[in-house]
């Protein structure tokens, strides 16, 4: 829900900028009564909606979650076909599939590439990447779903990897990507990455926290050879990709702030949130005076944040503060990706 309501508030100019990789999650787990929340079809059939009502028919790469892309709906669909049979016929949406998929995922995507003509997203993780025949791998899944490169987006997913040292793992990773020729080829390349990390292990009253996919791109970027392609630049945000369900009746999560500046989160942090919801007041103010603060007018996530400090506002929930972060987020992103000349 907060990831969903920082792109709902974004600005019309910012939103023009941004085309979210957007993952069907995994099927939540009810610790409670210790079954699964939902059938598949009751998990997905919400998406399309979500979709249309938080992002409109704007661009965007759809994925679905490993523990479900297999599985069927009730007509027998997987759930990426379903998705795509189900979305506004006008919308800009991109069917995303991935080197180890399997004939039946490619199908459906084959499928829906012919039917929308809008192409497909390859995600091709790290693991791919540094493989010898990953172009062999690359060559035979465009052909085997019947798109040539300039229809195709190359998303080169990093994961949550150890990037230090940066100029190694660059070095790497150019080198491999050498093997592809001439990257122009692709209708867009991606480097997408994540370092915000699965727990936050910081002290109270908080800390900085090195965005290490970022600082990683620019050394990336500052390796590549004289007329080389740029990556555009994507990331996990403040969600970290190998984050499991845990039982929350179990957990008191801490109030906090992440608050995204050059090279690194500022996270303010206190007690149990649901102890002391009103500690969010004193935790704004902190941001406000840190001389990080950009202002209400930076993103929706900023003018909550000043308004909550001058308790014009309350402390809401943990979603709505992750909303706030990743909205704050994202404009500062776009800020940094300028001056490379790529896209969100």
């Amino acid at each position: 829900m907060g990831e969903r309501q920082a792109l709902l508030r974004l600005e019309d100019g910012a939103k023009a900028r941004v085309v979210p990789f957007i993952v069907i999650p995994e099927i939540e787990y009810d610790f409670e009564k210790e079954e699964m929340k939902h059938t598949l079809q009751e998990h997905v059939e919400p998406f399309p909606n979500l979709y249309k009502k938080k992002w409109d028919i704007r661009p965007a790469w759809i994925d679905v979650h490993p523990k479900i892309q297999t599985q069927k709906m009730d007509d027998g669909k997987l759930p990426i076909g379903w998705v795509f049979d189900q979305l506004d016929s006008k919308n800009a949406a991109v069917p995303v599939t991935s080197l180890d998929s399997t004939s039946a995922i490619n199908a459906a995507v084959a499928t829906i590439a012919k039917r929308d003509g809008r192409g497909f997203g390859i995600r091709a993780r790290i693991e791919h990447v540094m493989k010898p025949k990953f172009k062999e791998a690359l060559d035979a899944l465009m052909a085997a779903i019947g798109v040539k490169p300039d229809s195709v987006d190359l998303i080169i997913d990093l994961g949550a990897p150890n990037y230090e040292p940066y100029a190694d793992f660059a070095d790497a990773l150019i080198g491999a990507l050498t093997f592809l020729g001439d990257l122009k080829q692709f209708r867009s390349y991606i480097l997408m990455g994540c370092a915000y990390p699965e727990a936050i292990t910081l002290d109270k009253p908080g800390g900085d926290l090195p965005r290490h996919d970022w600082l990683f791109y620019e050394v990336f970027v500052g390796k590549l050879a004289k007329g080389a392609r740029i990556p555009n630049f994507a990331d996990y945000t403040i969600v970290n990709p190998n984050f499991t369900p845990r039982d929350m009746r179990r957990i008191k999560s801490g109030g906090r702030v992440v608050y995204t500046d050059k090279g690194n989160w500022h996270v303010r942090k206190g007690g149990a949130f649901r102890d002391n919801p009103a500690q969010m007041h004193d935790h704004c103010m902190y941001i406000v005076g840190s001389g990080k603060f950009r202002g209400a007018d930076f993103s929706a996530g900023d003018d909550y944040i000043e308004k909550c400090a001058k308790k014009d506002a309350g402390p809401s929930s943990q979603t709505r503060w992750k909303e706030v972060a990743i909205s704050h987020h994202i404009m500062h992103v776009l800020e940094d990706i300028a001056k490379y000349g790529a896209a969100a």
